[in-house]
């Protein structure tokens, strides 16, 4: 693990750097022009203000540069007679850049993201994952289940 690796939460500052890595994350291989990445950076800027609290990012920078992400959707269930409070969340776009992977910055990006759904008071996450990474997220406490993952809150 890089020595000068930091976990943190994402701010609104983080927008481009982030809109970079969702864009390696969704289109691998294709750079964006300046006017996308542009345009692309302002459209998840915006978006992140719109979300406010139902949305948390975090992310990984090594050297202050960011290589990783996790976001975590959040949402209230409805109540339940005597249970009238049932937040869950959605576990989404997990990425570590392919030169930083296989050093546990992903491993440490879940285990932030898991702690702070556990401070939301999150009862229950879920993630949609490739089979080849549910290993990954098994050692993180998640099980499979009706073809989603999911980790209840500890």
């Amino acid at each position: 693990m890089p020595s000068d690796l930091v976990i943190r939460p994402a701010t609104l500052a983080d927008a481009p750097a982030l809109s970079a890595l969702r864009w390696r994350w969704a289109q691998p291989g294709r750079t964006p022009g300046p006017d996308e990445a542009r345009e692309f950076a302002a459209a998840l800027s915006g978006w992140m203000q719109a979300q406010g609290d139902r949305s948390v990012c975090h992310v990984a920078t090594v050297d202050g540069a960011l290589v990783g992400m996790a976001w975590l959707a959040l949402f209230d269930r409805v109540p339940n007679p005597g249970d009238a409070v049932r937040r869950s969340g959605d576990v989404q776009s997990v990425f570590v850049v392919p030169e930083h992977q296989g050093r546990g910055i992903g491993r440490r990006l879940m285990e932030s993201l898991c702690a702070a759904a556990d401070d939301l008071g999150v009862r229950k996450l879920t993630l949609d994952s490739r089979d080849s990474v549910m290993p990954f997220y098994e050692r993180l406490g998640f099980t499979a289940q009706g073809g989603m993952m999911t980790r209840a809150r500890r």
